[in-house]
C-alpha cells in the first residue's frame, strides 16, 4: 500500500494534532508539579530569593519566584542563574523565559508548556522524515511516527516542564541532518552544514546529554563513510561537529565543569560503596528502566517488552541467516543510538527516571514499530499487512486506559487548605521547592529548617533498596544522602526550630498548617512546635506516601505528592 506525498502529509498532521490533544488533556488534569518543573520557572525567569530561616513568605514572594516580573527578557539573568544551579546548560531556560516574558507576573503550566508542544510538533515531523529516509516509505514512516506520537513516552515527555522535549527534538534534528549528508554522500550542500552546525550548538546548549546521543549517531556515520570511502563528506561532518561544540563552549564555558564536578557531574560523588553493591544496585537500575520502557511503550507489562524483543531479535536471525537479507545500513542509525543510549543512560545516570531516556524513546519506538513491519513483510496478503498499524492503533488506545502518565499527579488533598497560613519544616536539602504551588494557596507561609535528619528514613531505604536484590552492606543511605547532596558544598544549614518560640505571628495563631519533611526528624520537629508554641495539639491531614508505590528511591524523593507529613496544629 503506498500512500502519495500530499496523503502522507496530511495524516501526519492528523496524528499531531490529536497526540498534541491528548498531552493538552492531561496537561489539563495535572495537579502539582515535580520539584525540576518548578526549578525551570525559577531559573528562567527569576533572581527571587525565598526566606528559608524559619521567615514568613507571601504568596506575590512564591509568584516572583516563579514569575517573569523585572527580569523580563533579562537573558543574562538566565545565563546566571544556571551558572549558580551548575546543572545545565541555558538554551532551555532561555526558550521558557522568552515565552513567560510576554505575560509578566503570571505563573502558569500553560507557558512551559507551550515550548514543549512546539518542540515536539516539531519532533514528530522530524520522526516522519528519518522513517522515510530508513524505509523510502510513507506508510512506515507513518506508522512509526503514529507509534510513538500516540505512546505514553511521547505523552509523558510533551508534559513534563523540563528541557527533555526540546533535547528530544535536537537529537533527532541531528540524526535526520546526518541521514541526509549520507545519502548524499561527497555532494552534500553547504546548507546542510549549516543547519548541522546551528543543530550541534543548540543540542549541547540544551542538555549535556545531547552530546552521547550525537557521538553515537556520528560513529555509525564515520564507520559507514570509511566502508564507502566519503571521506570528503565525512571531514566536513566532523569539522562541522567540532565548531559546533567549539561555539558551544564558547558560549557556555561552564560545560566541562557541570558535566565533571557540576552538581550532576561526575565529580559529584564522593562515596564509599563495596563493589558487590555497586554491581547489584547497576543490576537494579537497569531492571528499573526496563520497568520504565515497559510503562511507556509496552502497557506497563515487563513480560510484553521481554516477548517483542525476543521476537525482533528473532525475527531478525531469521532474515539474515536464513533469507540471507541484511538490515538496510540507514537502519543502524535508528538502532545504536537509540539502544545503546538507552542501555548506556540507564547505567550512568544520577538518579533512575524516565528523563534521561527520553530522547531515546522516538527511535526505540520506531526500531520497534519497524521490526515488526519487516516480519510483517513476510505476509503477501496486503489486509494481513493492514494488521500492523491497526494493532500500533490499539496498542496505545489501550495503554492510556491502563497507564497512568508520570507527571499528571492529582492524588493529594492538599490543594483545599484546611487552615490560613502554613509552615514548612525541612533540612538543607530544599524539599520545600516542590511545594511551592501549594504554599501560594495559604496568606502566608514559613519556612524552617532543622538540621536533624530522620532516623529511620535510610533504614526503610535500605530495606526498599534490599528487597529489589540490592546488595546493600548497610550503605545505601549514605548512597542516597550523596546523591540529594548533589556535591553541593555551598547549600546552608539552619537550625530553625529555636525561632519558633520567639515568632510572634507563629504564637498568635489558633491554627495552622504544618508540612514536615521526611529528611526531617518528626518527633523533634513535633516537639518543637507543641512545647515552644501555643499549637499544644495536632491531627494527621495527609500522610506521607510509602516507598512500595514507587519503582525506585529517587521518584519517592521529587514527587510532588510524597515526601511530607501534613499536620494541622491547633491550640
Amino acid at each position: 500500500m503506498k500512500l502519495s506525498n500530499k496523503t502522507a502529509g496530511i495524516a501526519l498532521a492528523v496524528i499531531i494534532l490529536i497526540s498534541l490533544c491528548i498531552s493538552c488533556a492531561f496537561m489539563a488534569a495535572k495537579q502539582g508539579y515535580h520539584e525540576d518543573e518548578l526549578l525551570t520557572y525559577n531559573l528562567a525567569n527569576s533572581s527571587k530569593q525565598l526566606g528559608v530561616d524559619a521567615q514568613w513568605n507571601s504568596p506575590e514572594d512564591f509568584n516572583e519566584y516563579l514569575a517573569a516580573g523585572e527580569h523580563r527578557f533579562d537573558y543574562v539573568n538566565v545565563y546566571n542563574n544556571q551558572v549558580i544551579d551548575a546543572s545545565h546548560p541555558p538554551f532551555y531556560y532561555a526558550l521558557v523565559h522568552t515565552v513567560c516574558s510576554f505575560f509578566p507576573g503570571v505563573f502558569s503550566r500553560w507557558l512551559a508548556f507551550s515550548v514543549n508542544v512546539v518542540m515536539m510538533a516539531a519532533a514528530l515531523v522530524l520522526l516522519f522524515k528519518i522513517g522515510k529516509r530508513v524505509t523510502d516509505s510513507n506508510l512506515y514512516a507513518l506508522i512509526a511516527a503514529g507509534g510513538y506520537a500516540f505512546s505514553v513516552a511521547c505523552i509523558t515527555t510533551t508534559i513534563y516542564l523540563r528541557m527533555y522535549a526540546t533535547l528530544t527534538f535536537f537529537v533527532l534534528a541531528f540524526l535526520y541532518l546526518t541521514l541526509v549528508i549520507y545519502d548524499r554522500k561527497n555532494s552534500v550542500k553547504i546548507t546542510d552544514y549549516i543547519l548541522m552546525l546551528v543543530v550541534v550548538t543548540l543540542g549541547i546548549l540544551t542538555q549535556y546529554y545531547f552530546i552521547l546521543c550525537a557521538g553515537l549517531t556520528g560513529l555509525v556515520f564515520l564507520i559507514f563513510s570509511i566502508k564507502e570511502k566519503s571521506f570528503k563528506s565525512l571531514i566536513f561532518y566532523i569539522v562541522t561537529a567540532v565548531i559546533g561544540a567549539g561555539i558551544a563552549l564558547a558560549i557556555y564555558p561552564y560545560i566541562i565543569t557541570n558535566v565533571l564536578g557540576g552538581n550532576r557531574g561526575f565529580g559529584s560523588l564522593k562515596l564509599d560503596i563495596d563493589v558487590i553493591t555497586i554491581f547489584t544496585y547497576m543490576v537494579y537500575k537497569l531492571f528499573t528502566y526496563f520497568e520504565v520502557l515497559a510503562k511507556d511503550m509496552f502497557l506497563g507489562q515487563l513480560w510484553l517488552l521481554i516477548l517483542c524483543a525476543v521476537a525482533l531479535i528473532a525475527s531478525q536471525i531469521y532474515f539474515r541467516f536464513v533469507k540471507k537479507q541484511r538490515l538496510p545500513r540507514k537502519a543502524w542509525f535508528v538502532i545504536v543510538p537509540g539502544v545503546v543510549f538507552f542501555l548506556g543512560i540507564s547505567f550512568v545516570s544520577p538518579f533512575n527516571s524516565d528523563r534521561y531516556v527520553m530522547a531515546s524513546l522516538p527511535l526505540i519506538s520506531m526500531m520497534t514499530t519497524l521490526g515488526f513491519a519487516r516480519i510483517f513483510t513476510l505476509f503477501k496478503n496486503e489486509r494481513v499487512r493492514l494488521v500492523l498499524p491497526v494493532s500500533v492503533v490499539l496498542v496505545n488506545a489501550l495503554a492510556f486506559a491502563v497507564v497512568r502518565p508520570y507527571y499528571v499527579y492529582g492524588r493529594t488533598n492538599l490543594y483545599q487548605p484546611k487552615t490560613k497560613d502554613c509552615v514548612f519544616i525541612g533540612t538543607a536539602m530544599m524539599e520545600w521547592n516542590k511545594c511551592i504551588d501549594k504554599f501560594m494557596q495559604y496568606d502566608s507561609t514559613m519556612i524552617a529548617q532543622t538540621t536533624e535528619m530522620s532516623k529511620t528514613l535510610f533504614d526503610e531505604l535500605d530495606a526498599f533498596a534490599s528487597k529489589r536484590g540490592v546488595v546493600t552492606n548497610g550503605k545505601i543511605g549514605a548512597f542516597a544522602q550523596s546523591f540529594m547532596s548533589n556535591g553541593d558544598v555551598d547549600r546552608k544549614e539552619f537550625d530553625s526550630l529555636q525561632k519558633l518560640a520567639k515568632d510572634e505571628k507563629l504564637n498568635g495563631m489558633s491554627e495552622v498548617t504544618v508540612y514536615i519533611s521526611r529528611l526531617a526528624d518528626e518527633p523533634t520537629v513535633i516537639d518543637a512546635i507543641t512545647q515552644n508554641t501555643p499549637l499544644k495539639n495536632y491531627e494527621l491531614i495527609q500522610a506521607d506516601r510509602e516507598f512500595e508505590e514507587f519503582y525506585n528511591w529517587y521518584d519517592y524523593f521529587v514527587e510532588t505528592e510524597s515526601y511530607c507529613n501534613v499536620y494541622r496544629f491547633y491550640v
